[in-house]
């Protein structure tokens, strides 16, 4: 048995480990702890002298918090994250608890612990949990009083809380909050086997999309979905009906069906499991059950009221627009018959989900309907199959035989007996998976060579903000006041390190080059399609290299480069940037040019030239405040890295103006209108406020665009995370995470109105910006754009896939996001990386700030680069930019 001496010493050395619990609180002995605000004086008459202290304290947030969410955000949300990590430890904390404040009474996202104790039973845990609670609600009930909020308002927010920081638990960290208290019914976990399926069903979608992105005669992927007790849940017509047969049969248990610790699932085979769950045969021994279940299924009923009850199954909104994202399709394949069409689509558009295919089946016997499935899979002509979820087992085994390619899991829905089979590899109750990056502090372990360790921070690795479910990231708004300010000596040695150890390497690779090949051209080709830069050989073949190359060879000239880009920091929601002025990131790609070119040298001293083509406000009109900023700043790093002598900016249009062989400028307004029209006159009658993804299917069906141009939904898609999307102070984040959370639903009246709203009005507004931006596209085609890229010069591209013909250019490598599409962060090996600073915050990483500081970070760095709150000063010497 510990003392507490030995306890707080523990979990001291449990928070130091920790990736995220440093950010959150700390343990201190008794007599350091005089400066904290205790929890229950906050809801006392006096403290230090100042009557009402929640008041005061609320007083002293930052103006752009409102009072509520300050208190949510730097008291409520620490002190559950510290409980739940220190319950995974196997810890409570015990005594007072205090909030960490500074000179001025402001909270600063930490709270203070002066006892921990071991959770050594359940009833332990219940006591803490509840305890803890009470203190909670009754701080923000005070609050709430004292600034006019809703009291039930005030509540459902700290149970929002609960729900985030409880959900995704470890299966080990959820067992350890069992016991009866406030939080257990916000405990919650996925399956590890359904986790991995459910990525597995993924990335065979992902895989198949890609395929058919590179060649259009591929088939689209496919997912088929049975509907009851698999995507819809029929919890109330099942207690219905076990109710009415109770009634006959005299069966108290049955009449009270509420009551029931598990109802069955459709089909006789999961009835049995579902009287030895209940113990009904033993209570009642006189019963024929298999009548009752004849009656139960009598009784159970299909009509339009009772259908619309059904629930949706956790997970399926997001599995489908997962699926659709990664160029996949869903299907809905059920054995409703016909005559419920028309209530099951009413059912599924109110979910957001009836812009799926519904294929209902015709009347008759129930062994027909696995036939009819496999009929109306095999009429969906240009799909194949890659995954069915179903709860029969007759209708798995007609699956598989005819689609043998194709995953089939079987569903047990939570809540309901199911039918098993021996069959059955794969099974599922929900269609959950874990949110990607891995969450911190809930119990996660990972495998590194083998051995278990706890999660880290992770990047996210996206290609698309699209792939990451940013509405149930936990955003830590605490990581803001834990970053650390660069002197601009320490800035300086950055660039100046970054920039010298890229330019070395360089000069290496291209001494190896050069003594191991014959002929020039041959060499530089052999450089720039080294795996430092891109390594795409069989998109830019040799003799591609020699069209570009041969004519500045043989002139002894640099080589010439062309790129598009850069724009502009892509900071319209926050969700990827917090500024719009370029990072390290930014340094890292001249880095990478430099790099390149010292390579070069090696060969053909000349070097390079790079002309980048920014296009800040070409396909997508921007005021010139809007990027002057960041295009100055990027002025500033030619200088300070020295790429100045081998990349120049040029304007798109600007050059265009200049080149003989591009069209007048002045037709651009006129074509503009004409390609709008035609793109307005496709899609005349479409409203994507009134059925976002209905709308989008359709559009995609009229599509007008030309061959080699990008599709308006592909692009749709794309466009919708790059509009700007005002700030409303507080969290940088709160307000974009509640419309992108699913910016396609706009039905659901638990979302509130104004949200739903905001949806309406950013959907409505990428429609817009879609059209012009592809119309801008065409008149470039129009007016001969393509021959800035032109002959005798090497055309790069940020595309993973790029077009025949072009040099794929990687300029940092790890990551498929451009480095103004993202924060700069630095990965656990001080390799520069881009993310997206939503994910960089969910996953704890702590902002290093410029000269001058400011809302936006220069980069980002795991918590356990500082040291009591102090970069490591030789930090300069080990940041390198990573290969692929």
């Amino acid at each position: 048995m510990y003392g507490p001496g030995r306890l707080r010493q523990r979990a001291r050395e449990l928070i130091a480990r920790d990736a995220l619990l440093p950010l959150h609180c700390q343990v201190v002995p008794p007599d350091e702890a005089a400066e904290a605000v205790l929890l229950r004086d906050l809801l006392g008459e006096q403290f230090r002298g100042e009557a009402l202290p929640v008041k005061r304290f609320l007083e002293s947030r930052p103006d752009s918090w409102a009072e509520l969410d300050y208190l949510l955000e730097f008291v409520v949300r620490p002190v559950v994250v510290t409980f739940r990590g220190l319950l995974v430890a196997g810890l409570l904390p015990a005594g007072d608890i205090g909030v960490e404040a500074d000179a001025e009474l402001g909270a600063t996202g930490r709270v203070l612990l002066t006892e921990v104790i071991t959770a050594e039973s359940e009833p332990a845990v219940s006591r803490a949990v509840s305890a803890v609670h009470q203190q909670l609600v009754d701080l923000v009930l005070a609050a709430a009083e004292i600034t006019g909020v809703e009291q039930q308002r005030a509540l459902s927010a700290v149970d929002d809380v609960l729900t985030q920081e409880l959900r995704y638990l470890s299966e080990n960290a959820a067992a350890a909050f069992a016991g009866e208290h406030p939080w257990r019914p916000f405990v919650h976990c996925v399956a590890a086997q359904q986790d991995e399926l459910v990525r597995h069903v993924l990335q065979l979608v992902r895989e198949a999309g890609a395929r058919r992105r590179r060649d259009e005669r591929s088939p689209q992927p496919l997912v088929a979905v049975d509907l009851d007790f698999c995507a819809l849940h029929p919890r109330r017509r099942v207690r219905e009906a076990l109710s009415a047969v109770g009634k006959r049969y005299d069966v108290d248990e049955l009449v009270d069906a509420a009551s029931l610790p598990v109802l069955p699932g459709l089909y006789q085979a999961a009835w049995r499991p579902f009287l030895e769950r209940t113990g009904l045969p033993a209570r009642h021994p006189g019963l024929d059950w298999d009548a009752c279940y004849a009656e139960f299924r009598g009784a159970l009923s299909w009509q339009r009221t009772a259908l619309l009850t059904d629930e949706v199954a956790p997970g399926l909104v997001r599995f489908v627009r997962d699926v659709e994202h990664a160029g996949g399709r869903v299907v809905w394949l059920t054995g409703r018959r016909h005559r419920m069409r028309d209530a099951t689509e009413e059912l599924l558009a109110r979910c957001g989900l009836g812009h799926v295919p519904l294929h209902t089946t015709d009347d008759g016997p129930v062994a027909g309907i696995a036939d009819q499935k496999v009929a109306a899979l095999r009429g969906m002509a240009g799909h194949e199959l890659i995954a069915a979820f179903d709860d029969s087992a007759a209708n798995r085994r007609a699956l598989r035989a005819a689609f043998p390619d194709a995953v089939v899991v079987a569903v047990g829905a939570p809540g309901f007996t199911a039918q098993d089979s021996v069959e059955d590899t794969w099974r599922v109750a929900t269609f959950e998976s874990v949110p990607h990056p891995l969450p911190l502090g809930r119990g996660h372990v990972v495998h590194v060579a083998g051995e278990p360790r706890a999660a880290e921070p992770r990047l996210s690795h996206a290609t698309s903000i699209a792939q990451l479910r940013v509405g149930e990231f936990s955003t830590h708004p605490a990581v803001w006041r834990r970053g650390v300010e660069l002197t601009a000596e320490q800035q300086r040695r950055i660039v100046k390190s970054l920039c010298g150890n890229a330019i070395e390497r360089g000069r290496q690779l291209g001494r190896r080059v050069r003594a191991g090949t014959e002929g020039v051209v041959r060499a530089l080709w052999r450089v720039i399609t080294a795996k430092p830069f891109g390594a795409a050989r069989s998109a830019y073949p040799p003799e591609a290299a020699e069209s570009d190359m041969r004519a500045a060879v043989e002139a002894n000239l640099p080589v010439p480069l062309v790129m598009l880009g850069p724009p502009t920091k892509q900071d319209g929601s926050r969700l990827k940037a917090l500024g719009g002025l370029p990072d390290l990131a930014e340094v890292a790609m001249l880095a990478r040019l430099l790099q390149l070119d010292a390579a070069i040298r090696q060969i053909h001293p000349p070097g390079i030239r790079v002309t980048a083509l920014a296009d800040p406000s070409h396909f997508r009109f921007r005021a010139p405040g809007r990027y002057q900023g960041y295009h100055e700043a990027f002025a500033d790093l030619l200088d300070s890295t020295g790429a100045r002598d081998i990349v120049v900016v040029r304007d798109i249009d600007d050059a265009a103006d200049e080149h003989p062989d591009c069209g007048d400028r002045a037709q651009r307004p006129a074509l503009l209108d004409e390609h709008r029209a035609r793109y307005t006159a496709a899609f005349e009658g479409l409203d994507i406020r009134r059925d976002p993804l209905a709308v989008l299917a359709e559009a995609d069906a009229r599509d007008p665009g030309h061959p080699g141009q990008p599709r308006f939904v592909e692009l749709f898609r794309s466009v919708l995370h790059a509009v700007d999307v005002p700030h409303r102070g507080g969290d940088p984040f709160a307000w974009s995470q509640q419309i992108y959370a699913d910016p396609y639903e706009l039905s659901d009246r638990t979302v509130p109105a104004e949200v739903r709203a905001a949806r309406a009005d950013l959907l409505d507004l990428t429609w817009r910006e879609t059209i012009t931006y592809l119309a801008n596209k065409h008149v470039d085609a129009d007016l001969n754009y393509g021959a800035l890229w032109g002959r005798d010069r090497v055309r790069m591209s940020f595309s993973i896939r790029p077009t025949p013909g072009r040099f794929r250019f990687i300029p940092l490598g790890g990551s498929g996001v451009m480095p103004w599409h993202g924060t700069a962060v630095l990965n656990a090996h001080h390799e520069v990386s881009v993310d997206y600073a939503i994910s960089l915050a969910h996953q704890a990483f702590v902002p290093i700030y410029r000269p001058g500081g400011g809302p936006q970070p220069w980069f980002m760095v795991p918590l356990r680069d500082l040291s009591a709150g102090h970069l490591d000063p030789e930090l300069h010497q080990r940041i390198t930019i990573r290969n692929r």
